[in-house]
This record gives C-alpha cells, structure tokens and sequence, in this order.
C-alpha cells in the first residue's frame, strides 16, 4: 500500500498523551485514549495489506504471522528481558508474583486476561505495574490470530459484502462493551469482545478506501484531529471505557484516516518531521515508557516530582529510537538482515515466548522469590516484615459465597455476652478488627461483622463506579443494617476509610467513589458528590438512632503516601541496616497538614452529625503523631500494612481508643 506519512504523525499523536498521562501529567487526564487512537490505525493497516494480497494472489496466513512476529516480538522481548533484573533488585516478593505473572502473559499475549483478573487500569496500584500496557498488544494479537481467517472466509473483496460484515462485527462488539462497562466496569476495560470494535472501525475505513483516491476533507480531517485532542484533556477516569464514549476518540481516528489527504493542512501539520519521527518509533516507545515509569516509583520512596517524570518519557523516547534503529529494524523490511528466514523467526519466536512464560510461571509458583530477602541481616526489618504481611483476620468471617459476601457474623465473643456490637463498614473494618479481640471480655459482648471491600457503611448511597459491583455495595449495607436492626443490636460502629468517598486521595477527587443518592449515575458533581455524603450519612444516622442502636464513627487512621510493607521489604532487598532503615523511613512519614487537608471534609460533616444524632467519635491521630508528621513506625513495629490500613500488630494499639468510646461506665 501507498505510504502515507501522515499516518506516522497520527500514532506521535497517540503515544504521547499515553506517556504523559502515565507520567501523572493531570492535564492528559484523558491520554489513554491514544491506546484507541493506535486500534484504529491497526485494524486499518493490517486489513488494507491483507485484502491487497488477496487480491493479487499473494495471500499467505504464515506470511501475515511472520511479518506480525518480525514487527512485535524482538521489541517486546528487549523490554520484557530488561525488566526482569529491576525487579529481582527491587520488587518485593508478593508484587514479584503479579510481575511474574503478567511476564509470562505477556509473552503468551493474553496479559490483558492477567490484568482483567487482577485489579482496574485506573487503581491507586496501577502505576507501579511494569507490564500493565501489555494488555493492548494482548487484544491486538487476539484479533490477529482469528481476523486473516474471517478475511479467508469472505473470499474475493466485494466493498459492500465486507463493509457489512465489518460493521455488524463493530455493533456486536460494541453492545458487549456497552452491556460490559455497567456490569462489569473494570474487567470491561482489557475484555477482547468489547475492544474488536475499534480494531473493526479501522478495518472499516480500508474497506472504504480500497482502490479508491484518498478523499479529501479539510473540516472533517481537522474534526478528527480535534476529537481525538479533546478526548485526550477532557476524559478521565470518570468515563466509562470502552463504550459509546469512545467512539470520539475511534470516529475521530477515522476521519483522519478517510479524509486528511495530503493537501490538507491536517495531513501536513501532522506530516511535520519531529511528529513523524516519534510516530516511527511509536511501538518502542510504547513499550519502554510504562517500565521506566513503574520502577522509578518503586525505588523511590516518595512521589517521583514531576521534572523527573518528564526527564523519564524523554528517556523512554531515546530508548526507543535505540530499540527502533538496532532492534525493530533488522528484524524487518523486504529483506530482513536478522533471522531472514520463516523458519528462523517462527523458531525463535517460539522460544522467546516459552522461555518467558517459563520464567514467569515459575516465579509466580514459587511465590516471588522471598529468598531475595535479606531475613538474617537485621532482626529490626525481620520484624517489621512479619508485622506487614500478616493479616489472618481476613478470614474470620465464614466463607458463604465469597469472603466478602456475608451476613453479620460473629467474630468474638465473652462465654456469656451481655451486649452485642456491630461492625459495620469497608476493608478498613477488618483490617481494625484485631483491636476488638480483647473487648469481647473486657465489655462482656459479642462482636459482630459486616463488610464490604471498597464500600461505605453510608445507607441509601450509590458508587460512581457503577455495575454489578456498586449494586452490591448498596444491598449490602441496607442488609447489614437490617440484620442489626432485627438482631436488636445495642451498638454500631461504623469503620471506613471516608475520605476517599468524601474528598477523595492525594490525587485528587477519585472519579469511581463519587457518591449518588441515585442509582447508575457515572459522571457526579462535587456539589451532588458532598450533598449524597452528607445525606447519606445523615440517613445512616436516623436509621440506627431511631432503632436505639447507639451509633459510634471510628475516624479513619492518617492515610501514608507510601506502603510500608512494600517499603520494608525494598529495604531488606537492598540490605539496609537498621540505622539506614530507620532513617530512610522516617522521610516517608506523611505530613500533619497533607493529612489533615486529606481529611478535612469528611471530618467536618461527621463531627456535625455527630453533634446532632449524640453520636460518638473515635479519633486516632494521637497515636501516630511525631512531630508534625504521622508516622507510620512506633518503636519497633509497624503499625499499617500498606498505606491506609492498619497492620494487626497496629491494630492492637487502638484497642484503648475503642474501649474509652464503648464503655457505657
């Protein structure tokens, strides 16, 4: 097919809003619509290749694989084989396992099935995942595997019969993603059937311009570059992807394609050399950027500034002309200069793919590798290792249909209870249950729990996230509020994490714990944001006062900007003493003012309906403070297990706080 320089221009265009929105720069809230932007030049390419050799007769499945092999692999392994020693030096052993994992995926390309498995592209975690863009090379490859066979079956190019079956394989595709993102909103994001579409929206445009002349549009070409832009500043996590939503960014890239003749001044704006030289180096810097960026954040301690972010995407830029010119080069072209037979490169692209799914099997089977600890090189760190990896109480609840699905159940309990208390609240709640072990007796009750991971105790209130997963949330609490109800339960405790559905993080506003007083509302004000947690927890506080169940709020702890239990073991892995421990941990405590801006709202409207419902409040700054820092060390212990959860040893520390509040004496 002809050349089109523009094209080039268009993947610079997708690839660097991807790099800066994964380098935290807030104003491409929205870049990783370039991921989209690169479907649609796929789907487009490889299709008009495809049918061109059909049509002249030249068409070969193993030729397609080889050239897909030659374009894919030897980039993708420089990069996975430059990984793995960062993360045998840095990566502790339980992330080693996700690592590992998502290597041998990787290489398998089915890492968006790993991803879709294990955590959402937008968790607080995501960014210190090395491998997390893989998934988009997975969804390629996945549709390149099955589409030569659907082009086999339609046989000769007749544009009408292709345009049609292409496009009610978009509309199927699509109704899965928008049947997806409001059942199953993260997993929607890496699920195959819902990305085809876009894939298919590119595979669309070359059936329309096949053996046809470029058309020309100056308003439509520049309508295409101004929709992928706008999606690129404007969308955030908020939007639900894919979906209809998506199609700005995938109709956008189609104008482009159908409409920016060479003449255009889109074409020519987006033929501009330095543009067009990072669309030739796009691929490699696709997969440089997200390693860079994941293991800077793991070895720093602290928030990589966003100077060093950028100095980091300008790295990946020089690698990646350093892996276009001596990698992806020699591999390609008429007459590749590396493996130039079929043979050679199907061999060894076969055993590239079975040495790293081997590698990273094996890691995950043996559990990251926790003999890369240095457990005998201090006993202060050994300590604090043990104090951040166990949490036995997570499985206290009988397991019903998950661990997170249950009714109340008891946890504690004296031999002869006089009084019953309820737990009721997010995994916040488990993590604070080893406190109330000892109050069983000490207050001669029964301790009771209802939990959900991810979800307020707040009555009547629906998560911006939506699907199947916010449904649950809000049945849930109603369930357990019932239950204590009916039980006629004397005290509730309620137990959550509540800046994050009142404020937000340290980020900012997290776009899925916005919360609505109505049901499947994704895109929610901060006005209707604070009003539904204000009135949600006001509707909390009727419906338990006015059962007489005496209510009590434990604030949450100061939330760290780090995760300790990842934070020790980097230090074993580095083999620190105790004196470099210590100091390195303590530049890591979270400042009083960060903390207390964090918790400022939530803290403001529980103390006001507390006042007014004769509500008690449970706070527990007085044991974290150090100076005007919150720390996350007391002596030799920690007291969190990552950065907003309490450890069990830290747990057992609060116990005089809950006791003071729940004592009727």
């Amino acid at each position: 097919m002809q050349y089109r320089r523009e094209i080039d221009g268009l993947r610079a265009v997708a690839v660097l809003p991807v790099i800066l929105f994964h380098a935290g720069m807030s104003f491409w809230s929205g870049g990783f619509v370039g991921v989209d932007v690169f479907f649609v030049i796929s789907g487009y390419l490889i299709t008009t290749i495809l049918i061109d050799e059909r049509q002249r007769g030249r068409y070969s499945v193993l030729g397609f694989y080889e050239r897909r092999a030659r374009r894919i692999l030897p980039a993708l392994f420089v990069v996975l084989v430059a990984c793995i020693p960062f993360a045998w030096m840095w990566v502790p052993p339980y992330p080693f396992e996700d690592f590992a994992r998502s290597l041998a995926f990787a290489a398998l390309f089915i890492s968006n099935i790993h991803f879709l498995e294990h955590g959402g592209y937008f968790d607080l975690d995501a960014d210190l995942r090395p491998l997390l863009h893989t998934w988009s090379l997975a969804v390629e490859e996945q549709y390149y595997l099955l589409f030569p066979l659907v082009l086999f079956a339609l046989g000769a190019f007749v544009r009408r019969k292709f345009l049609i079956v292409f496009a009610l394989l978009a509309l199927a595709s699509l109704a899965v993603a928008e049947w997806a993102w409001r059942t199953y909103p993260n997993q929607n994001f890496y699920f195959t059937p819902s990305r085809l579409w876009e894939l298919l929206a590119g595979s669309l445009c070359a059936a329309i311009l096949y053996q046809r002349p470029q058309m020309r549009s100056e308003g439509l070409a520049a309508l295409g570059l101004a929709l992928i832009l706008f999606a690129t500043v404007v969308y955030d996590a908020s939007i639900p992807f894919p979906s209809v939503y998506t199609l700005v960014p995938v109709v956008g890239t189609c104008l482009i394609i159908l409409f920016a003749e060479q003449s255009t001044l889109t074409a020519r704006l987006l033929g501009l050399r330095p543009l067009v030289a990072v669309g030739l180096i796009s691929y490699s810097a696709y997969l440089w950027h997200q390693p860079i960026f994941a293991f800077a954040r793991i070895r720093s301690p602290v928030d990589v500034p966003d100077w060093a972010m950028l100095a980091l995407a300008l790295l990946a830029l020089v690698l990646a002309w350093a892996s276009w010119r001596f990698v992806e080069q020699p591999f390609r072209g008429r007459a590749p200069r590396a493996l130039p037979t079929q043979r050679g490169i199907f061999a060894a692209s076969l055993a590239g793919i079975v040495a790293f799914a081997g590698f990273g099997l094996w890691g995950k089977a043996v559990e990251g590798w926790p003999s890369r600890l240095h457990m005998d090189g201090s006993p202060f760190l050994a300590r604090l290792y043990d104090q951040t990896i166990d949490h036995a109480a997570f499985s206290l609840c009988p397991d019903t249909t998950t661990q997170a699905d249950h009714d109340l159940c008891t946890v504690y309990t004296a031999e002869t209870p006089e009084r019953s208390i309820a737990i009721l609240g997010d995994s916040h709640s488990r993590a604070l249950l080893p406190a109330f072990e000892p109050l069983a007796e000490e207050l001669n009750a029964e301790i009771l729990l209802g939990d959900k991971p991810g979800c307020p105790p707040i009555l009547g209130v629906h998560l911006a996230r939506g699907g199947l997963e916010s449904r649950a949330c809000h049945d849930a609490m109603l369930r357990y509020a019932e239950e204590i109800r009916a039980k006629d339960v004397g005290t509730v405790v309620l137990i959550a994490r509540w800046s994050l559905y009142a404020s937000g993080d340290y980020n900012g506003p997290d776009p899925q714990f916005r919360l609505s007083d109505t049901p499947g509302k994704r895109f929610i004000s901060l006005s209707e944001w604070r009003a539904s947690f204000e009135s949600g927890l006001r509707r909390t506080f009727e419906t338990f006062t006015q059962a007489g169940t005496e209510v009590v709020v434990v604030s949450q702890i100061p939330q760290q900007k780090v995760v300790p239990g990842i934070l020790v073991q980097n230090a074993m892995l580095l083999g620190l003493d105790e004196p470099e421990a210590r100091a390195w941990f303590r530049n890591t405590y979270v400042s009083r003012e960060e903390s207390d801006r964090l918790q400022a709202r939530a803290r403001t409207v529980i103390g006001d309906l507390a006042r007014e419902y004769g509500a008690r409040v449970v706070t527990l700054d007085d044991l974290y403070e150090e100076g005007d820092r919150f720390a996350w060390l007391r002596g030799d212990d920690a007291l969190y297990m990552d950065d907003d959860h309490a450890s069990d040893t830290g747990a057992l520390f609060l116990t005089p706080y809950l006791e003071k509040a729940l004592r009727r004496d």
